[in-house]
């Protein structure tokens, strides 16, 4: 469970690696979607090259599921990503990134509706707790807020987007090697780690395709970009940063530790994406936090502290059929590699 928590923190940290590198480059005239094609495509590269190298039999698992990783591209990648910097041109950004971030809600609701488990009284109040930290980290209560119906729908879409990512990398996946592993358990799942390469590389072709089609307007430029305490730098810099960190490592570590820890726990953890970019945009960029945000950053670790004492032991629930002797994990138990004999 620690090493999931430690793994889901990198993740938070490296995905909030992308507003302060991101927001120069949108400062030097690209488009949002000229942003998001750039770093996906990046991450697609940098991920999926040393799989051909070292992983082709784990690639090979997206076979068993094309529709998991259709899924996870469209949704976990395109929609979190493109969603929200539409939703942002239309509306204010603390009210789009409110409703973003509430996915840990989503999840909790998904899984009790389809598994039936109920959260329990911990797990509840350590939600509100923390969603009412990220209330006041974004400083959505400091009035002024713009609230559009287009800039709405976008949200709600980047909510669905980001509920998914969570859901389909737990879902969708096994944390066992494919070529030691069992083939018949296999079966319908695809590798956590082919799942982020495939997803990145789905979610590349789709913009490009649609950017080609005109649907997503692409606006580069090649000029050098102000960093804010690094001075002026090269396009590429930031570009790399959001292409290999904020996305790339980001989505491949955050697919580890939902395997680890799973999605209810995972999704409240992503909250450290929040805290994390403001204070890197406080460091980099000078943008310095209030009190009443630091208290929001507390409060948001204090949240995830009690979901994680909420959240239930491991219980004979299968999430598919099984022989007796060999019940399954619960929907949201944190997933073990099993034991292998000589």
């Amino acid at each position: 469970m620690g090493r999931g928590i430690a793994i889901a923190l990198v993740s938070g940290f490296a995905f909030a690696m992308s507003g302060p590198f991101g927001k120069p480059l949108l400062e030097a005239g690209w488009s949002p979607a000229g942003v998001v094609l750039v770093r996906v495509w990046i991450a697609a590269l940098v991920t999926l090259i040393p799989m051909l190298v070292i992983g082709r039999a784990r690639l090979a698992t997206l076979r068993r599921a094309p529709f998991t990783v259709l899924a996870y591209g469209l949704l976990a990648v395109v929609a979190v990503q493109l969603a929200y910097f539409n939703a942002i041109a239309h509306m204010s950004v603390t009210v789009a990134l409110l409703i973003e971030f509430s996915a840990p809600l989503l999840v909790l609701v998904y899984l009790w509706v389809r598994f039936g488990r109920r959260p329990s009284v911990r797990t509840t109040i350590g939600a509100v707790v923390a969603v009412a930290g990220l209330v006041a980290v974004v400083g959505a209560a400091s009035g002024g807020a713009v609230v559009t119906p287009v800039g709405l729908a976008w949200a709600v879409l980047s909510l669905i987007g980001l509920a998914a990512y969570f859901l389909l990398a737990e879902d969708g996946t096994r944390a066992e090697d494919p070529v030691a592993g069992d083939a018949e358990d296999g079966v319908g799942t695809v590798d956590q780690l082919a799942l982020a390469v495939g997803g990145l590389v789905v979610g590349a072709l789709f913009l490009t395709a649609t950017s080609l089609a005109g649907v997503t307007p692409v606006r580069v430029s090649t000029q050098p970009v102000v960093l804010g305490a690094l001075g002026t730098v090269p396009w590429w810099v930031p570009a790399v940063v959001i292409g290999a960190v904020a996305t790339g490592l980001a989505y491949v570590a955050g697919i580890v530790a939902i395997n680890l820890v799973g999605p209810t726990l995972a999704s409240f953890l992503g909250f450290s994406e929040v805290v994390a970019s403001g204070a890197v945009a406080w460091l980099m960029l000078g943008e310095a936090l209030t009190a009443v945000q630091i208290g929001g950053a507390v409060a948001i670790i204090a949240g995830i502290v009690v979901v994680k004492r909420g959240e239930r032991p491991a219980t004979p629930v299968g999430r598919r059929s099984a022989p007796p002797v060999a019940p399954a994990s619960p929907p949201d138990a944190p997933r073990t590699r099993p034991a292998r004999t000589a």
